[in-house]
């Protein structure tokens, strides 16, 4: 919070209301969980005792939002809002997007009690039109399966959407549908069996029913073999399904030509790509943190909008939200590291050079992003017309999986040259995977993946100059306006964040190069 209100100039006592994109309130109306007793055990909990008398009385209808108003001795307000976790999602697209108009669906694993809802939103305000509830989820759906594939639930579903590329998905296919039921006008339901994510309790999010059903679960340090991917590929296959489904729904109901997605299942890059490209709505858009960590922006947004604030939200979005370091600040920790570093007139031109002939370059520049996807603020790029340059990344310098791929950032410009695009298709925050043209593959080899596609990262000259001017240099150079673009970090290690991160990061890494504002270091 005070790098936040620093980067605006303000203090903590500046702030007129607080947002948070969940709210527990929901849970006591709903009496959803136990815990919650008649009299406090202690002072501290009527906090939510005495709420948890009043609003199942009053909550007939749903809470929007619950918010707390605390009065300091000059007999000011600090007020909290709590919003619910959809709506929060819901809020964070739309009001990002720049459009008046709009459907919008949220899904993930879940949100108090919501894993999955559909709104209309018409000038400024959002409407919610109906949601499925816990334990229903096409997010613990997809969790469940990532555990069972001995990843990380929670956590590494994108590798597995990653794994899908190499398999089969009809394998599996009618095993992975019979999991989720489909109900009227889109809705769903999980067959309970098969699962245990709803005991909070539970050791693992799978029963022995599910074990029945697809057999031994893989242990996370078993290799991955092709029912794996197979397995992988029919939980992308049902999932996209699901999603479409849902989608064509909200078509029938708002008649827009704007689409808006939200919520941890969205960070789904693969179906993103797939509905941009062939769904009914003619634009799709998706925030550049469109899971929970976009919640606190879209919490802000919603509060900003229901108290009357005049904000142009979509001129105001931007990932670039963290610290910057200017050329001193480097400096300082250049030299308290005791390291030596090169200035050369034109930092971009030097990159630009060292990429050409084949350099792996950490690049530190601006602010730092928000959100999952280095866009090119704390980055490693690379050439993507090195067919090795995929394995020496993942073998060198990420330390991770070999099946992984690596995003190609493209000039916004130049995008539908290099990607089929039947309508036009943005993508800034690397959140869609579209299918490199057919005649271009060959000629970019480290960025594309085992299907022919690209998560993609079309570069805007506004919205950030530096890097655009990067991809334009190697373009003029090469004939090849794209480089491959990853996070700058090491395999379960943070995105650096500092100087200090990134030199550290450098040293313990194959990265040939780091390019920190207008300073050079090379290893030699």
């Amino acid at each position: 919070m005070d790098a936040g209100l620093a980067h605006i100039g303000a203090k903590l006592a500046d702030v007129d209301i607080f947002a948070i994109g969940w709210n527990p309130a929901i849970n006591i109306a709903e009496r959803y969980r136990a815990g919650f007793s008649e009299w406090p055990a202690y002072p501290g909990t009527r906090f939510y005792s005495n709420p948890n008398q009043l609003l199942p009385r009053l909550a007939q209808t749903g809470l929007t939002a619950t918010d707390q108003i605390f009065h300091r001795d000059d007999g000011s307000a600090t007020r909290i809002c709590y919003v619910s976790h959809h709506l929060a999602h819901a809020a964070a697209a739309y009001y990002s997007s720049g459009f008046d108009d709009a459907a919008i669906l949220t899904c993930d694993g879940y949100g108090e009690r919501a894993t999955t809802a559909w709104f209309r939103a018409q000038g400024g305000r959002i409407e919610l039109l109906r949601e499925v509830q816990f334990p229903h989820s096409i997010g613990q759906l997809y969790s469940t399966i990532t555990e069972y594939l001995g990843f990380r639930p929670n956590l590494d579903e994108w590798k597995v959407m990653g794994a899908a590329a190499y398999g089969n998905p009809d394998t599996f296919y009618a095993k992975v549908n019979s999991l989720i039921h489909s109900k009227e006008d889109a809705g769903f339901e999980l067959d309970l069996r098969y699962f245990r994510h709803f005991d909070f309790d539970a050791g693992r999010m799978f029963s022995a029913s599910l074990v029945d059903l697809l057999g031994p679960p893989r242990e996370y340090d078993e290799p991955l073999e092709q029912p794996h991917f197979d397995l992988a590929a029919a939980l992308q296959k049902v999932t996209e399904e699901r999603l479409f489904a849902a989608v064509e729904w909200l078509k029938t109901q708002v008649p827009s030509a704007n689409l808006c997605l939200a919520g941890g299942v969205i960070m789904n890059s693969v179906f993103n790509g797939r509905i941009a490209a062939e769904g009914p709505f003619e634009r799709t858009y998706v925030p550049y943190a469109a899971d929970d960590s976009g919640n606190s922006i879209g919490a802000a947004f919603w509060v900003a909008a229901r108290e009357g604030a005049k904000i142009d939200f979509a001129a105001a979005t931007t990932p670039f939200l963290g610290d910057a370091y200017d050329d001193d600040a480097i400096e300082r920790q250049l030299l308290a590291s005791k390291l030596s570093a090169e200035r050369p007139p034109d930092i971009v031109a030097a990159t630009a050079a060292l990429l050409a002939e084949g350099a792996i370059v950490g690049w530190f520049q601006g602010r730092m992003e928000f959100g999952q996807r280095a866009l090119g603020g704390r980055s490693i790029l690379a050439d993507p017309r090195d067919a090795t340059m995929k394995d020496r990344i993942n073998r060198a310098v990420k330390f991770r999986e070999a099946f992984r791929p690596f995003a190609p950032a493209v000039l916004t410009e130049e995008a539908a040259n290099w990607f089929q695009m039947e309508r036009p298709i943005d993508a800034p925050y690397m959140e869609k995977v579209l299918l490199v043209r057919e005649d271009r593959r060959d000629r970019i080899p480290a960025v594309v993946h085992a299907d022919g596609t690209g998560r993609l990262q079309t570069v805007d000259k506004k919205m950030n100059p530096t890097f655009h001017r990067l991809i334009e240099a190697f373009g003029k150079a090469t004939g090849v306006p794209i480089l491959l673009n990853t996070s700058f970090n090491i395999n379960n290690e943070p995105i650096v964040e500092s100087p200090a991160d990134a030199i550290r990061t450098f040293y313990s890494s194959g990265l040939d190069a780091l390019v920190m504002g207008s300073f050079l270091i090379t290893k030699s």
